[in-house]
């Protein structure tokens, strides 16, 4: 009889994504952008989720409309504009300021050109950065995600749902909390509320798992502010 030696799972590399967190109003008429992932996909089916998905290449390059582009390092900007990025495409609105677009863009990818035509300055001096998640190792999609807090005066157009994102919209969180909504949001929807409301000024946290235990730590990743 052959002994069977199993294979240790290998952990998934968790590649670069970035969240953008939107709110508007205080108290009870305090509201969220956010949208519902498609119940027909494999990640997440049916869940609440701000905004965000993975940085890509494009990320790393300026677009012209860009306000303030040194405002964050260079790992956390590619991150900023990824966020930007992926809010434009899921849920179809602008973060930033009316401004005149400039004749000849730095950058050919869709989200600057939108931004460009829109007449809308990407206003990075206005986001900020509040935390990072790190998904589990034993999973099959895995993600080294960071959170950015912007405020809803700054957000241009209004929020529709996608081929990504259902049921997109600002909902009134102060009234009706959201359902469902995994661990990693609520905690860092928590930490968004209280920064937005000005009752926490603390370093941003590391949101992260160590033998199937929730943990959280210190983020060392700073951005300027």
């Amino acid at each position: 009889m052959n002994d069977v030696i199993e294979a240790k799972p290998q952990a998934v590399r968790a590649r670069d994504a970035a969240s953008l967190i939107l709110l508007r109003g205080t108290g009870r008429d305090l509201e969220l952008l956010v949208g519902r992932r498609p119940r027909n996909v494999r990640f997440m089916p049916g869940v609440y989720v701000f905004p965000g998905g993975a940085v890509d290449a494009e990320d790393a390059r300026p677009w012209q409309t860009e306000i303030d582009e040194g405002f964050f390092p260079p790992r956390l900007m590619r991150c900023a504009r990824a966020a930007l990025r992926e809010t434009w495409e899921e849920s179809g609105v602008f973060f930033g300021r009316a401004e005149t677009a400039p004749a000849t863009l730095q950058s050919a990818s869709l989200v600057a050109e939108a931004y460009a035509t829109a007449g809308v300055a990407a206003a990075f001096d206005r986001l900020r950065y509040i935390g990072r998640a790190i998904t589990p190792a034993r999973v099959f999609r895995r993600f080294n995600t960071r959170f950015f807090l912007g405020h809803g005066e700054h957000v241009i157009g209004e929020p529709r749902s996608t081929d990504e994102l259902e049921d997109v919209r600002w909902h009134p969180i102060g009234r009706d909390p959201l359902e469902p909504f995994r661990d990693v949001s609520q905690f860092m929807l928590a930490r968004a509320v209280a920064v937005y409301g000005g009752n926490d000024s603390s370093p941003p946290p590391l949101f992260y798992t160590v033998a199937g235990k929730r943990r959280v730590g210190l983020c060392r990743e700073a951005a300027r502010t």
